[in-house]
């Protein structure tokens, strides 16, 4: 009977070792396949990190491993660690809009517009980087570069606005920074430039007009990508390419000026890239660049400098900085992107102010002032913003305080205060 039993036993164990290492095959295999699913690489980060976490070495190297090998397989391309696509846009928060740094072209002698620039910069949040101005006469004339196309006798005044844009050219390429954004001393823009950037910089990083896919640095380190010399942000006349009309991307921006506070230029603009009606006042419009007027704002690559650099200054300069840029832009030397309505707007005071042109000793100098200033163009004033936000009445504070404190007096001691002299209003 014992040894029945015994073997009955040794069979049931079998039996039982066996069911257990089809169940563990199963797991095994089952795991395999969800390396499979997941991709390896993603596979060894969520193991990795589920015991590696506390420390901060080997959390990099997680990172590292998984990482490593992804960006040259484009099957995984959508597991490659980066910053999603609203973290880079966010990047416009910063003191320089995501740009690498704002340049500000003014000359020397234009502390008011400095001033200005300086409390209209600290206000919105803004961090600026001074570029001097330059006087046309004092250029050598064998600084001049050649006008072969003879398009247009230069005044010094135009000489000289062209010689302080080189230098911040050449300042972006001297500093090695991928962007800069170059603005002018007479500007105004909107209090929410901020939130305006950050919609523009989303709307580029998913840019329909590309020619080319973004590179894996550009979707982690370019708010508004790299494809591209300028971008056109404060032009005072646009139109787009006669032939290209198609080419467009139309956005919703909260902060698109009213039509009426849209100039016609850019109304005309809009309506020939298909935008009208209700969308005036909603949507704003980024096309590629082909006949803007006027450097009041606008950003560069580095090669966008390099470019700007060899065909206005270095093979020639056949007119206006601004109508070079144009037409270096229609012959299509160089690649732009131009935003519509614009984002920067000139600031205009009336008088002779409004002009870094010699003083004309038969006019006044000063029209409205700052207080009456006005800018188009744009939904909401930072400039007008910056006044009222700094605004205030400090003795009427006191004042108000005092009538507060005299009227609890008054009521216990029978207008005891006003008889020591104190005046109620």
């Amino acid at each position: 009977m014992l040894p029945k039993l015994l073997h009955f036993y040794f069979f049931l164990t079998l039996a039982a070792g066996f069911v257990i290492g089809v169940i563990v095959a199963s797991y095994g295999l089952s795991q395999g396949f969800a390396i499979h699913d997941l991709g390896i690489h993603e596979w060894q980060f969520r193991n990795s990190t589920s015991g590696l976490a506390s420390t901060e070495r080997n959390e990099s190297l997680v990172l590292e491993s998984a990482t490593s090998d992804l960006a040259s397989t484009p099957t995984n391309e959508s597991l490659v660690l980066e910053p999603p696509t609203s973290d880079l846009a966010s990047t416009a928060w910063n003191e320089t809009l995501g740009f690498g740094e704002v340049l500000y072209v003014s000359m020397p002698e234009r502390t008011d517009r400095q001033d200005a620039m300086n409390l209209a910069a600290s206000m919105s949040g803004l961090k600026l980087r001074l570029i001097n101005g330059v006087e046309g006469e004092s250029i050598s004339f064998k600084a001049i570069p050649d006008n072969n196309a003879k398009k247009w006798t230069l005044r010094p005044s135009e000489l000289g606005c062209w010689r302080a844009h080189a230098d911040a050219w050449r300042y972006v390429i001297d500093s090695n920074i991928e962007t800069a954004l170059i603005i002018e001393d007479d500007i105004d823009w909107d209090k929410n430039i901020h939130q305006i950037f950050q919609d523009l910089s989303f709307q580029m990083q998913n840019s329909t007009l590309r020619l080319v896919s973004p590179t894996d640095h550009e979707r982690v380190s370019a708010p508004y990508g790299l494809d591209w010399d300028v971008l056109i942000l404060g032009q005072c006349y646009d139109v787009a390419h006669p032939r290209h009309h198609d080419l467009v991307q139309v956005y919703d921006d909260p902060n698109v000026p009213s039509r009426k506070d849209t100039e016609a230029v850019f109304l005309r603009q809009m309506q020939s890239l298909g935008v009208n009606g209700k969308d005036v006042g909603k949507k704003r419009l980024l096309s590629p660049a082909y006949g803007p007027i006027c450097t009041m704002g606008y950003a560069i690559t580095r090669r966008g400098a390099q470019r700007l650099l060899l065909n206005l200054s270095y093979l020639s300069l056949r007119g206006p900085v601004d109508m070079d840029m144009m037409w270096t832009l229609q012959e299509g030397k160089i690649r732009g992107y131009t935003v519509t309505p614009p984002l920067f707007s000139a600031w205009r005071v009336g008088g002779q102010k409004d002009s870094d042109n010699k003083p004309d000793p038969k006019l006044p100098i000063s029209g409205r002032g700052n207080v009456g200033g006005w800018s188009r163009n744009i939904k909401s004033s930072a400039r007008v913003a910056m006044v009222k936000e700094l605004a205030m009445d400090n003795w009427m504070e006191y004042t108000n305080q005092g009538t507060g404190s005299e009227t609890k007096a008054e009521k216990g001691k029978n207008g005891e205060g006003k008889a020591n002299g104190r005046k109620r209003s």
